[in-house]
């Protein structure tokens, strides 16, 4: 750089520059790659005893509403929770007996040592005192598919929070899938589920690790749900996990033969004072007096037939199939919700088997769920109701489409921000594409402002084809970030300054075009394995109670050093708007570089502060927030996205409008080659083109790599394909308000595992 300086016009001065630009950059690049390694930093202060008191009554109070309306949308007290009789297992599965409950001697002798736990479903306040007598309350919750393992969990966790006794832990229910024994321990994946399933706690006035305390003070109890939902090779080791406190209360559900095969497993172990409950089966007089709860009034004529079928001596297939919860659930949407007599499922001829009538059951029930239940119009509010009309073929197809998705990847958790694992290649090819388009019209912009109109033409061209290179190669890397953006916009204007005969104005813009691209494309290639790991963040642009929290962030005085944070946070944006500065003065061969390049980066710094106490305001959540829901996750991530584009795009417009106003009068100002005037509307004009620049920028580059950046351009390319509807995540909310799903925090799950199956089957069969 320095030999094409010296051959200028005016050499000498221009070296000068960019010596100023070595002399001024080096002491940031130097601070920031110190600040860069320097030792990870022990919070200095943690939660205090009376915010890790406040935290938990918040979260007893989010978790109850929480699983209150999830309640609701399962109808598990509509008319009542059915009869499910559980007593201890007679499986050798168990810890020895003195370690899991006192007992008297006389009915050790009787019952030679094993505890006794019995309960039914309806008398969940009976189950939980059982619990509460276990000597270290460890429970594990057995059973075969369909009977009722979950349903007993969630209504644990309400009995639990609406008779608390003195010092009882917060029972939280979480689903299993997302722990991976090796990486994490039972503490770290519970600490890191609080975080982000309840974002309220991460609020200021609970300190600065209210869920990580509440773990390690033992203020929560876990509720598992889903042993079985984790491969086979995992499962030991998560009891053994759990093994290693062996001390703390917990709630675990898993099917018989799954949790039986961990225990016995090479390495396995019973869970350390774990009392074991099974279901016994289900009395057909229950049965029948469940069904009949739930028919409407003038309908018993027509189930006078099945009932007696259920309520007699002789094992029928109906009887048979209508001996499980999930039976008698599908039973009701099918036929009772549909106001449709069950007299063809008597009939032997057609359902000669209990599996026939549960197959029939699973095969009409997302079509005739989707019929009877229309949504609601205008004053017909109703909270559980769908809220569009959705076609019920259609309905089905999606959701088998789903199903087999996730049994492809080996999970039950529908995250839509792992949906494009369904067709990664076909995604990143499509990402690729539009990252192509529209890098084509951000680099046109680019040089449009910059170089000149005719120039522009000739980059679009060759930004599209380099697009075209991008969607090839996304099926091999998975980042696209802003530094890619940026780098491609300096090398195509680097480009342009060749055409236009310039060579060392292409030489500067091309070199750090290249080293940027460069080091983009290592970072998507560094990500490569991590990508379907990345979680949507969360985001509240409200400012009613938060205007102060505002202030604090932008000025940075809520940290506790807030001059060396203030300081850290302007080093990027002065670097980068001194080196912009200076280059921009090297260019031009001017000797007020330096000055114009400081003005700038103080200027670029200072912007750059604002946008980060802006994002970090909005990072920050108010002690009232609701669990996260999926549906909410989503505006989060998206509202994030957002924000940063407009951030970054005020800051942009205000920095180049600065050094377009100092620019006036030398015969340098960008807008007065474009023959705008000259004066406030140059400014204006010249910092509001940049500022929808970067912006745009932002929104691609950042939007390209971020969840909901992402799950949008997936949708879009499913929908295409007619494999889903085109509001997928509303589609999803309704399968939820009609009972097809359920929220296990911030994902779906398909309610039960059989009709997941039965999806994923349907799927396969008719592809």
């Amino acid at each position: 750089m320095l030999v094409f300086a010296l051959r200028s016009s005016n050499g000498l001065a221009s070296a000068a520059t960019i010596g100023a630009l070595i002399a001024g950059l080096t002491p940031l690049v130097v601070g920031l790659i110190m600040w860069a390694r320097r030792p990870p930093s022990v919070p200095a202060t943690t939660s205090t005893p009376e915010q890790v008191d406040a935290a938990r009554r918040q979260l007893a109070g989010l978790v109850s509403r929480q699983w209150q309306t999830e309640i609701i949308v399962r109808q598990l007290d509509d008319p009542g929770p059915l009869a499910v009789r559980w007593h201890f297992t007679e499986l050798d599965v168990v810890d020895r007996a003195e370690h899991i409950a006192r007992t008297n001697p006389l009915r050790s002798l009787i019952r030679r040592g094993r505890p006794r736990f019995t309960g039914r479903t309806d008398r969940i306040g009976d189950m939980a005192t059982e619990f509460r007598r276990l000597t270290r309350r460890r429970l594990v919750i057995v059973g075969e598919p369909g009977m009722g393992k979950t349903t007993l969990a969630v209504l644990l966790v309400r009995e639990l929070l609406e008779h608390p006794e003195p010092h009882d832990p917060v029972p939280v229910l979480l689903s299993m899938s997302s722990w991976r024994p090796d990486a994490e321990s039972l503490y770290e994946w519970m600490s890191r589920r609080l975080d982000e399933d309840y974002p309220a706690l991460r609020a200021t006035a609970f300190g600065p690790d209210a869920a990580q305390s509440l773990v390690t003070q033992h203020r929560i109890l876990p509720i598992l749900d889903g042993l079985d939902e984790l491969p086979a090779q995992i499962r030991p080791k998560i009891i053994l996990r759990l093994n290693e406190v062996a001390t703390d209360p917990l709630v675990l559900t898993c099917r018989t033969a799954e949790y039986e095969a961990a225990v016995v497993s090479p390495g396995g172990d019973v869970l350390t004072a774990g009392a074991v409950i099974e279901p016994g089966p289900l009395v057909p007089a229950d049965a029948a007096a469940y069904v009949e709860g739930c028919l409407p009034p003038r309908t018993l004529s027509d189930w006078r037939g099945l009932l007696a079928s259920v309520n007699g001596d002789r094992q029928t297939p109906v009887t048979q199939a209508l001996s499980t919860p999930l039976t008698l659930w599908l039973l009701r949407k099918v036929y009772v919700e549909t106001r449709t007599s069950p007299a063809e499922l008597c009939d032997i001829s057609r359902f000669p088997t209990a599996d026939s009538i549960t197959e029939h059951l699973l095969d009409h029930l997302v079509e005739d769920l989707i019929r009877a239940n229309p949504p609601h119009g205008k004053g017909d509010e109703h909270p559980f109701r769908p809220r569009r009309a959705w076609d019920p073929a259609e309905a089905k197809r999606s959701l088998a489409f789903l199903a087999h998705h996730l049994t492809a990847i080996g999970s039950r958790d529908l995250a839509w921000w792992q949906l494009r694992r369904a067709a990664p290649r076909l995604v990143a090819l499509v990402c690729g594409s539009v990252a192509g388009l529209a890098l084509g019209l951000v680099a046109g912009l680019y040089t449009l402002f910059t170089v000149g109109p005719a120039s522009s033409l000739a980059v679009v061209p060759a930004a599209l084809v380099f697009g075209s290179v991008v969607g090839l190669t996304r099926s091999l890397t998975v980042g696209l970030g802003l530094g890619l953006v940026l780098g491609l916009n300096f090398l195509v204007a680097g480009l342009s300054a060749f055409i236009e005969h310039q060579p060392e104005t292409g030489l500067i813009i091309t070199i750090p075009g290249g080293v940027t691209t460069i080091a983009a494309v290592l970072l998507a290639l560094d990500d490569v394995g991590h990508p379907a790991d990345q979680r949507p963040a969360y985001v509240d642009l409200r400012l009613r109670g938060r205007t102060r929290l505002l202030a604090r962030k932008l000025t940075g005085w809520d940290e506790k050093r807030p001059v060396l944070t203030l300081g850290i946070r302007l080093i990027p944006g002065i670097a980068v708007g001194l080196a912009t500065g200076l280059s921009n003065e090297f260019i031009h061969a001017s000797t007020d570089g330096l000055e114009t390049g400081l003005v700038f980066g103080a200027v670029v710094g200072l912007a750059t502060v604002l946008a980060a106490g802006l994002i970090d305001w909005a990072e920050t959540p108010l002690s009232d927030e609701r669990p996260q829901t999926p549906i909410i996750i989503f505006h989060h991530d998206l509202q994030l996205l957002c924000l940063k584009s407009l951030a970054a795009g005020a800051a942009a417009a205000v920095a180049f409008g600065v050094l377009d106003a100092m620019t006036i009068g030398t015969g340098r100002s960008y807008g007065l080659a474009y023959g705008l005037s000259g004066g406030p509307l140059l400014t204006l004009t010249f910092g509001l083109l940049n500022g929808v620049m970067y912006a745009l920028g932002i929104a691609l580059g950042a939007g390209l790599h971020q969840p909901s950046g992402r799950y949008l351009i997936t949708a879009a390319t499913f929908r295409a394909q007619r494999r889903v509807p085109v509001r997928l995540l509303s589609f999803l909310d309704d399968a939820h308000r009609l009972g097809i799903l359920r929220e296990a925090g911030p994902v779906y799950q398909f309610r039960h595992a059989k009709m997941h199956d039965h999806l994923a089957r349907e799927y396969v069969t008719h592809t």
